[in-house]
């Protein structure tokens, strides 16, 4: 681990320790949460309904002037019946724990001893009982009746107290808290979502820092490729350059290259490696080293033998998928000649404006030989084509051409030309930037399935005006 990637990689461990954290009190406050209302509110709430339904029922005898205790009986009976899936039973008993009246599945209900019931109903502070029934848990409230009252006062009549017990079923009152429960509910699952998800993280974690490291060190490869391509745009006194590059992933498979040589030619290079990425990456810095270093100026052997033998060490140091196209010309200014060989390349465009106003084309696609690295016997031509003043030379990459739109439309040789004519006028800067955006606008919202290199040269008699020591320093631009 790097210097650099060490403040990360302490970041993310805090970052996954404090989501555990947060992931375990989240966790824990939505359990507890979930309890209190399971075993404090449902169970308060059953005791309130429980107390207002005895209430009620005392009120309503009262009313009604019940004297006998056995009439409790219909009066209980109406209550359970009318919610079955709240009320377990209802009973009336003495203080001594005999029946007096009696609704209801007792089943699981408790049985009280002589003198039990004075103590509980002594005991201010006492809480409400939960029993097991077959029907499930059930609350047990109490609560003391005075039997045999009438309506007015009736003074030395005896009075017989009682206590009233009633079941209440925690589940029917439970559902009076759904949208809780289920929100609760719905806490927790986040609660493990989040500790699963944190979780995995932390078993990921060292292939996300693997992986930031390879992207880190992708970004440095693409810096390093773009340092290795001349300036976008040059101006000497024997030409005029536009070039660009427009990589599909961080590293492309396309190049080109424009320098000065030692007899004072300028060498043109595009290059498209079959494929795309980091493999393509590094088999451009081998031909274009190779075009470098090689002597393949002065005549038309030197250049084709150059060739041949970067064919050879393609096909012994590469797979047979990986082949390149390449056009590789030099321009004499002298001689006002530009001798190329396109080795499997799309045929360059040289275009020149006649006396009449009309601009020719002409197709570089003579001489030259198959794409390199493919066949290790391949042989090579070197071609000559005269320049005249102001000539405009377009070289692309298939990317250019083969650009396709949402209609699986390709933009094709004869949108480029077209956009050549239309900024003609221009410098070949914005000749190539006219080009680029109209392969943008052409594509729409679809994104370039292959790298886009575009070079425009603008051969001899380009208006130069810098002084002589600044030209120097133009030609050895050029020249790196």
């Amino acid at each position: 681990m790097d210097g650099r990637s060490r403040p990360r990689y302490l970041l993310f461990k805090a970052s996954i320790a404090f989501g555990l954290l947060l992931g375990i009190l989240l966790l824990g406050q939505t359990v507890l949460t979930y309890r209190w209302v399971r075993t404090g509110m449902v169970r308060s709430e059953a005791k309130r309904e429980a107390d207002r339904r005895v209430q009620a029922l005392i009120a309503s005898s009262r009313l009604a002037g019940i004297r006998d205790s056995s009439v409790f009986s219909p009066v209980i009976d109406d209550l359970v019946k009318g919610s079955p899936q709240q009320f377990a039973w209802v009973r009336v008993l003495k203080m001594d724990g005999s029946t007096i009246a009696l609704s209801g599945k007792t089943a699981g209900a408790p049985s009280y001893t002589s003198g039990m019931l004075s103590k509980l109903m002594l005991d201010r502070e006492r809480q409400p009982v939960v029993v097991k029934t077959p029907s499930g848990p059930v609350l047990i409230s109490l609560n003391t009746v005075r039997i045999g009252v009438p309506p007015g006062p009736a003074p030395g009549r005896p009075i017989t107290v009682g206590v009233m017990e009633i079941g209440v079923y925690l589940d029917g009152v439970s559902t009076r808290f759904g949208t809780l429960r289920e929100n609760l509910i719905l806490g927790c699952s986040a609660a493990f979502a989040l500790l699963a998800a944190v979780f995995v993280i932390g078993l990921r974690f060292r292939h996300y820092l693997r992986g930031v490291q390879v992207e880190e060190q992708m970004a440095m490869a693409r810096r390093v490729q773009f340092d290795l391509l001349p300036p976008g745009s040059l101006l000497t006194r024997d030409l005029e350059f536009a070039g660009k590059c427009v990589p599909t992933w961080q590293v492309g498979g396309d190049f080109y290259d424009a320098f000065e040589t030692e007899d004072h030619q300028i060498a043109l290079v595009l290059g498209d490696v079959s494929g795309k990425g980091l493999a393509a990456a590094l088999l451009i810095g081998i031909v274009q080293g190779v075009v470098r270093a090689s002597n393949g100026t002065g005549s038309a052997f030197s250049h084709e033998q150059s060739t041949e033998r970067l064919n050879h060490l393609l096909c012994m140091k590469t797979a047979r998928e990986r082949f390149v196209s390449l056009f590789w010309g030099y321009f004499d200014p002298l001689r006002s000649v530009l001798s190329y060989i396109n080795a499997g390349h799309l045929p360059p465009l040289l275009m020149r404006q006649t006396a009449a106003g009309e601009i020719e084309t002409h197709r570089l696609n003579e001489g030259g030989g198959p794409v390199l690295g493919l066949l290790p016997g391949a042989s090579y031509t070197q071609v000559g084509v005269q320049v005249l003043p102001g000539d405009l030379l377009v070289v692309f990459s298939d990317g250019i051409v083969e650009a396709e739109n949402s209609l699986e439309q390709e933009f094709g040789e004869e949108r480029i030309l077209s956009a050549i004519r239309e900024s003609w006028t221009g410098s070949p800067t914005e000749i190539r930037d006219f080009i680029l955006t109209s392969v943008r606008q052409f594509l729409g919202k679809e994104l370039p399935q292959d790298d886009q290199t575009l070079m425009v040269v603008r051969l001899q008699h380009v208006p130069f005006t810098a002084p002589q020591g600044d030209e120097v320093k133009a030609r050895e631009i050029v020249a790196r």
